[in-house]
């Protein structure tokens, strides 16, 4: 366990903005989390767990908590007839996990390469991208419960898993990931359904797993930030998920706009095709504050260029935020999570 004082959270957060905290422990193991935690009481700091911070917002003030970071490492295999279970360290980053499971023939996770973040963040947030969700593969996720002060095993009906959010998400700083369990499958199952795959493989009739992974990566890099370059925490706001009455009015009224039910219940609206200048709605291209912009490409999407601020950012989500309630009366939220 190593702790240090005063840490800049800008150099520890894919946003590259954060002022310093209070403490930061980093945490190799299940114990080093037990020891953390209990340093944190013992200093009277709330806790707040981090792994790659590509989920955040932190403030540009002092934050007076205990971030832990969350190094723990590690992936097995177990063999299960046609399936496998692999249990990774919530410290692992997510496309290294992706690369070796796709690496060993196994499918379930290719739809979602190239999304940055550990296995900690992937939980907390149920990542989904390209017709793939995480808690699809999910067998069981292993936390270390602040309130018992006790590992416990939840199983994916308990995560409480839903659209970008689980349990975990709800009780933030209560429930620290250390471990997750997923079942993936040894027989191809292509999913293709998604227009920017369908297209990528429209000569391609089989394409493989590998090739799979790769242009998902290929596509998603042309529409996010380069990270050397910007900051993001990509997308910036969640699609709403609103009642299928809801949503036929709304698609009535602006022709062309696609519509996506939800397995849960309710129908998801895309609110980048209203932020999008082509659907002549909203024209938020390039709009910034300060050193914060929407990203051309993919207006969901905030960056940060260097000396941006988070005050920057907030300002710009609350602009896009309003535009879009003027505009066309729906409320949208932020995803990404905010640290002071």
């Amino acid at each position: 366990m190593k702790i240090e004082e005063n840490v800049v959270l800008a150099e520890h957060t894919t946003f590259k903005i954060g002022g310093p905290a209070k403490l930061f422990i980093t945490c190799e193991s299940v114990e080093d989390v037990e020891n953390a935690v209990a340093l944190a009481r013992e200093r009277d700091l709330a806790v707040y767990p981090l792994g790659e911070g590509s989920n955040v917002l932190a403030s540009d003030e002092a934050i007076e908590k205990a971030v832990l970071r969350i190094s723990i490492p590690g992936i097995t295999y177990e063999k299960a007839g046609a399936q496998t279970r692999v249990t990774v360290g919530a410290g692992v980053t997510w496309d290294t996990l992706v690369d070796d499971v796709t690496d060993k023939g196994l499918w379930g996770l290719e739809n979602l390469a190239g999304i940055p973040g550990t296995i900690g963040g992937a939980v907390v947030q149920n990542i989904g991208a390209y017709g793939a969700v995480f808690e699809d593969s999910v067998i069981s996720i292993e936390v270390y419960d602040l309130a018992t002060n006790s590992l416990r095993n939840l199983s994916r009906e308990e995560c409480l898993f839903g659209y970008r959010t689980s349990l975990f998400k709800q009780r933030a700083g209560s429930l620290i990931v250390t471990h997750a369990t997923l079942e993936l499958s040894d027989t191809p199952k292509p999913r293709l359904g998604y227009r920017d795959i369908e297209d990528y493989f429209a000569d391609t009739p089989a394409p493989t797993l590998v090739e799979i992974r790769n242009a998902v990566r290929s596509i998603r890099a042309k529409k996010f930030p380069d990270l050397t370059t910007y900051g993001t925490a990509g997308s910036f706001f969640l699609n709403p998920v609103l009642p299928e009455e809801e949503a036929v009015r709304i698609a009535a009224k602006y022709p062309g706009m696609p519509l996506f039910p939800m397995p849960e219940g309710g129908v998801k609206v895309p609110i980048a095709w209203f932020l999008d200048y082509r659907h002549n709605v909203l024209d938020m291209r390039e709009v910034r504050v300060g050193k914060a912009l929407v990203w051309p490409i993919q207006p969901l999407v905030l960056a940060s260029e260097p000396g941006a601020t988070a005050a920057d950012v907030q300002a710009l989500a609350t602009l896009v935020i309003e535009r879009m309630k003027e505009a066309t009366g729906i409320s949208i939220s932020r995803e990404v999570q905010w640290l002071a």
